[in-house]
């Protein structure tokens, strides 16, 4: 095979399927121009509202074609949060509906879904605790503390968990290089995540939900919440600390086996480091301000 054939196929550009966001763009454009050229109609209804088959009508379009753009261009916002509006038959999101508080809610956990999805897309986190990792790694109890704190304190506000899952690659061959095993590093993200997800405080999408559905106010109970996620997190710290010492004075106690050579090799992996650029920085400043702003929102 000519060597050129195979650089110009490496170098053609290959299909990639739209992606979800893409793909309902396009699917909505084109329900829209296909209305265009569908005739408006409409069924007779019985008593229960059903339509009563065979009794199908044509009728003239109600809308002008700049409303028919106007449609076209609010649709993802009268899908996702407009309610049908009875009178005129239109999906607004003036109408109020017995739906309409459960609509906000879902809406609100779908935007701090987005939000955190561009924050993780960044790297602006996992850099940042990297940093911090680095910068205490000559104290391995503080880094420990530090780093289940942060991670409770993000599971408790923003349902932090499964997203810890790039950070065992990071903290692997750190805590190993600093004489801690397997266990300690799993414990330290598991346990700092999941107590922070458990006494979750404003998480929007368990304390959002059960406080949609209780037509109470998010910052009902957060004082008992607060010192709920204080009282656990500490507990979770304790336990790992405590384990986290004896595995590093006496080796031979660890519950999963101890290696020497994979001790030393982390040493010198664990050394490399990356820094925050300035998109990450204002990442995590926005972040925070969101979320300070969230909670300062929801507390009276």
């Amino acid at each position: 095979m000519d060597p050129s054939e195979t650089e110009a196929d490496a170098a053609a550009p290959r299909f990639r399927f739209p992606g979800a966001v893409t793909t309902l763009a396009i699917v909505t454009l084109l329900v829209w121009v296909a209305v265009l050229f569908i005739p408006a109609g409409a069924y007779q209804h019985d008593a229960d509202g059903s339509p009563i088959p065979g009794t199908y009508q044509q009728l003239p379009s109600p809308l002008s074609f700049s409303q028919k753009v106007t449609q076209l261009v609010l649709a993802p916002i009268n899908g996702v949060y407009g309610l049908r509006n009875p009178s005129s038959a239109y999906v607004d999101t003036e109408t109020i509906g017995r739906i309409f508080g459960q609509i906000g809610i879902i809406v609100f956990i779908m935007a701090i879904g987005a939000f955190i999805s561009v924050s993780f897309a960044t790297r602006a986190l996992e850099v940042a605790v990297a940093a911090l990792a680095q910068r205490l790694r000559r104290q391995g109890w503080m880094l420990i503390a530090a780093v289940m704190v942060l991670f409770s304190l993000l599971g408790s506000t923003m349902g932090f968990s499964v997203e810890t899952l790039g950070f065992y690659a990071l903290f692997l061959p750190l805590m190993a290089a600093l004489g801690y095993d397997r266990l300690v590093t799993a414990s330290m993200i598991i346990l700092g995540a999941l107590v922070g997800v458990m006494a979750a405080t404003v998480n929007p999408f368990s304390i959002g939900v059960a406080a949609g559905e209780a037509a109470v106010s998010i910052g009902d109970g957060i004082v008992l919440r607060v010192v709920l996620w204080v009282v656990l997190t500490a507990m979770a710290v304790a336990w790992v600390l405590r384990y986290a010492a004896r595995v590093r004075k006496d080796p031979g106690a660890s519950l999963v086996g101890w290696d020497a050579a994979a001790a030393v090799a982390a040493t010198a992996e664990s050394a490399v480091q990356d820094t925050l650029t300035s998109t990450q920085k204002w990442v995590l400043a926005i972040t925070a301000a969101a979320f300070g702003l969230m909670i300062f929102s929801v507390i009276p």
